[in-house]
């Protein structure tokens, strides 16, 4: 045992000293963050693009405009209602009370939100993504030049290429524009005729207007309330979301974290066995010792990287408490909860030596990394199984497929913490485990068999019978 310890400290330092270690420690949650705000940044980054109308009167053009501001309003509601919720002291209902009040007076919207909610911060108040511009020619043969854009139009925010043009004709109108891929211009051209054919209908049939405002204003509120809500009177709140969203993360990240330590496995086997360093360890330790000793150092790695991850995001939580809503930080008091943390550890160590001594398998066989990845992809196919069912098994997680799959041992690791939350019976979930670990037992004793065909008796990628071999014990007849 001293001897394996030995070979998983030798590994554990070497990994731990080198800095791609520490690169690849600050940049996944870098990489994480980047991925959840960058969308959102792109989308606000993106300048203002100019549209026309081509029309013989104001209908069409009126009617998108009143479409285009009501849902610019919608927006800014649903910026107080955000901002609201994490200010105690803010009544929302009078902020949004507030602000319709200052846009019926005729204030601008970027006045009218510090009015009604001076705490809101007014640079996220984005700009209006589509801006009507008088036409700058009334054919489309006049209009070619600005949409594709040999020459540019005058607006608000300067001079630039006409993105789109709506050409009203008397039986269709036609939406021009050199980009066939964003159709949120269009979809808004559609809604305004749709709200113009609403409008004509209920004129011939003498109903009014906004007789879809009154039935809106008498559809009665719809409360989600749960009978296992925390809440005493039932109403769900994040709190109650909560656990599936905790286990959505720890699957995922348990997903991120054997993805990124097992490939440590692979490749340093590969070079090991290329500089024949397998002889002078072998002289020092058993076979059992030395693999053993791997798969503990690489494990001591992977404690190391979540137990900064783990800290990093417990200072985070603690400075920005004060910012979160109660009922989230309520839920998020669930990373806690042992009914899901357990689990969540014992797939970790199952899924982790499953994984790990598989790539330990695989890089004492090939020679180069080159060889290994010609392994690696249908490994790497399994596992994006997992990631792939994380959204799914959110909003189906009572699915028996889900429940099926949990069995198949290479994805029970991250199917059985998804399940916790729906509290399967007690018996299933230990049986799920139970499963796990044997299959897990096996994976080792083939792998540890086809390691010394490989580390041991120079069996290569392509040697198919001399590492088969191997994994049943026997010792190859010599090729003749």
């Amino acid at each position: 045992m001293l001897k394996a310890f030995l070979v998983a400290r030798r590994e554990y330092f070497a990994y731990i000293s080198a800095w791609g270690f520490w690169v690849g420690l600050f940049l996944t949650p870098v990489a994480l963050i980047l991925g959840i705000t960058l969308p959102s940044l792109i989308q606000s980054s993106i300048p203002v693009r100019y549209y026309a109308v081509i029309e013989s009167g104001t209908e069409f053009s009126a009617e998108l405009d009143a479409y285009m501001m009501e849902r610019r309003d919608e927006q800014i509601v649903d910026l107080i209602r955000e901002q609201a919720s994490l200010l105690p002291q803010v009544d929302e209902a009078d902020a949004i009370a507030a602000y319709e009040m200052a846009r019926s007076a005729g204030i601008r919207v970027e006045d009218a939100v510090p009015a009604a909610l001076p705490e809101a911060a007014k640079n996220k108040i984005a700009d209006d993504d589509f801006v009507r511009v008088p036409s700058p020619a009334d054919t489309l043969e006049g209009l070619i030049p600005y949409l594709t854009g040999q020459r540019l139009i005058s607006g608000p925010d300067g001079e630039r290429a006409l993105f789109a043009a709506f050409i009203v004709e008397e039986d269709s109108v036609a939406y021009w524009s050199e980009d066939v891929v964003n159709d949120t211009l269009s979809n808004r051209g559609r809604r305004a005729l749709e709200r113009i054919a609403r409008q004509q209908v209920f004129a011939e049939a003498g109903v009014s207007d906004d007789i879809l405002d009154q039935v809106l204003a008498r559809v009665l509120p719809l409360n989600e309330r749960s009978p296992s809500a925390i809440s005493q009177t039932g109403e769900v709140s994040f709190t109650d979301r909560a656990p599936y969203l905790i286990a959505m993360g720890f699957s995922f990240m348990l997903w991120l974290l054997i993805f990124s330590v097992v490939n440590y496995l692979l490749t340093g086997t590969i070079e090991e066995r290329s500089n024949k360093i397998f002889d002078a360890l072998l002289t020092s330790v058993s076979l059992p010792q030395l693999l053993s000793g791997k798969l503990l150092g690489v494990l001591m790695l992977s404690v190391t990287l979540i137990s900064v991850w783990s800290l990093s995001a417990g200072t985070m939580a603690l400075l920005a408490r004060d910012a979160i809503p109660g009922d989230v930080l309520q839920g998020l008091k669930g990373v806690a909860d042992p009914r899901l943390l357990i689990p969540t550890l014992i797939s970790f160590v199952l899924g982790y030596l499953m994984f790990g001594s598989m790539f330990l398998a695989l890089g004492s066989l090939c020679d180069t990394i080159q060889e290994a990845q010609s392994l690696l992809s249908p490994v790497i196919i399994i596992m994006m199984v997992p990631l792939l069912l994380l959204p799914v098994s959110l909003t189906n997680p009572d699915s028996s497929i889900l429940a099926g799959l949990a069995w198949v041992p290479l994805l029970a690791p991250f199917l059985i913490i998804l399940r916790v939350p729906n509290d399967p019976p007690l018996w299933e979930l230990l049986a799920q485990i139970g499963w796990m670990a044997i299959f897990t037992i096996l994976v080792l004793w083939a792998a540890s068999r086809i390691y010394r065909a490989g580390a041991v008796d120079g069996a290569g990628l392509t040697d198919v019978r001399r590492w088969i071999a191997g994994l049943f014990g026997r010792k190859p007849k010599p090729m003749a």
